[in-house]
């Protein structure tokens, strides 16, 4: 297979992301800015492994953003569960996976998979994935990209290949499997998702499952509304997302046999720090979603930095620990941001178009 090319972004992402720093709050709808912050930070050598994340050119995500803003589509509220079941509708599923994905049915802004090098701001797409492809997790040495891609009712996993460029599927039908993690030898901890009649209604059930390497396909956790698992460095956790018709809540489980899942706290889109002791979430659905961290016993919840004023979602560690990528959102638009893990300091990581769901 034909190798990825690196593609060299212009002279307004270099420019803007090593000048521009958000240091204040939204005022009359503008970000206070401020001059030198993202040298400073790019000259402390960030870890020189790729950030995966969706990419949309400026001009893409221009439209995408004039799309959005027209658009009178409700965002997907947890809340439209049955109370009774805690599973979701299946009317409901295109409004779920838009919000979990952070993108339109449209294939036009589905955005295109790359690699970003943090330290040189190359990028790479990835040509063996298709438009609308998710990053999910990195293999522990970096070199196999987890990824979902295909029609939103029929998302499967898929791995890249660094190294050979090649790209395997490895997850299947008739269920799809939307996110995933790497855990211990050989094995990925899969989202299950499958749809189920009952009476004259259909409902989406979640569980999270164990892949082995032939294939195999164990169910380890009780839904039926489990998803987002993000895996431990050591192998032997799954952080997830257990959806009720209340607040989604962050749940943390021991993979080891019989073991039984714990809530921790409130929050989306869990995250584990490289030595295993926190865990980086999103907390809000759909206004004032600010950065937090907690460790994975429940205790030390903590503000991970002030914030913009700007919504702020899915935050990952750095593989030394030291920084925080996450993604900025302000009038549809969504920037990729680097944070350092004591929460200081607020740096562009990426402004020549936008970036989402990023993997580091």
């Amino acid at each position: 297979m034909e190798q990825p090319r690196f593609v060299r972004p212009g002279a307004t992402h270099r420019a803007l992301s090593r000048a521009i720093c958000w240091i204040g709050s939204i005022a009359a709808g503008a970000v206070i800015i401020s001059a030198g912050c993202a040298h400073e930070m790019k000259s402390r050598k960030l870890p020189e492994f790729p950030i995966a994340f969706v990419y949309h050119t400026e001009a893409e995500a221009r439209r995408r953003a004039e799309s959005l803003a027209e658009s009178e589509e409700a965002p997907y509220d947890p809340r439209s569960q049955s109370e009774n079941r805690g599973v979701v509708n299946v009317n409901t599923l295109k409004n779920y996976l838009d919000s979990a994905f952070g993108q339109k049915s449209d294939p036009k802004f589905r955005g295109r998979m790359a690699l970003l090098d943090p330290r040189t701001d190359e990028l790479v797409m990835v040509r063996g994935a298709q438009s609308g492809a998710i990053p999910q997790a990195w293999s522990s040495d970096h070199q196999r990209l987890l990824f979902a891609q295909g029609d939103p009712g029929a998302l499967q996993l898929y791995e890249f290949d660094r190294e050979t460029g090649e790209v395997g599927k490895l997850t299947h039908g008739p269920n799809f499997h939307p996110h995933g993690c790497y855990t211990s030898e050989g094995r990925i901890v899969v989202a299950v998702h499958s749809v189920e009649r009952s009476g004259a209604r259909n409902w989406l059930t979640s569980r999270l499952a164990v892949r082995s390497p032939s294939g195999h396909i164990e169910i380890i956790s009780s839904g039926p509304s489990d998803g987002s698992p993000a895996c431990s460095p050591d192998g032997q956790q799954v952080a997830f997302v257990r959806v009720f018709s209340s607040e989604p809540q962050i749940w943390v489980q021991s993979l080891t046999q019989g073991a039984a899942a714990r809530p921790i706290t409130p929050g989306l889109a869990p995250s584990f720090s490289p030595d295993g002791q926190w865990i980086v979430f999103g907390r809000g659905m759909r206004e004032d979603s600010k950065l937090w961290r907690i460790r994975t016993d429940g205790v030390g919840r903590t503000r991970l930095g002030v914030g913009s004023g700007a919504e702020e979602y899915r935050p990952v560690v750095s593989p030394d620990g030291r920084f925080v990528v996450y993604e900025s959102v302000l009038e549809n638009r969504s920037r990729l941001f680097l944070r350092q893990f004591d929460g200081a300091g607020d740096v562009v990581l990426f402004s020549d178009g936008d970036g989402m769901h990023a993997i580091w």
